[in-house]
């Protein structure tokens, strides 16, 4: 979906920075989420916190990005 040419659909590197802000929070947040799932998931829950936070991390990503780029284009 990227076009040779400079337009709308042409954000790589905002979507990487996007991704890679997201992942960065992730994981800045997974202790939080461990510590909340603990009590139904036991000794497993710091990994299955970082695991389901770096699924969710591309939507976010993704989302946030699209809203960048919706703000940029449509002035």
């Amino acid at each position: 979906m990227r076009r040779e040419h400079k337009g709308r659909l042409s954000t790589p590197w905002l979507d990487r920075m996007c991704l890679s802000l997201t992942l960065i929070g992730a994981y800045l947040l997974s202790p939080l989420l461990s510590s909340i799932i603990k009590d139904y998931v036991g000794q497993n829950s710091g990994i299955i916190s970082l695991i389901i936070l770096i699924l969710i991390s591309p939507l976010v990503g993704d989302f946030i990005s699209i809203r960048i780029t919706n703000r940029i284009y449509n002035k």
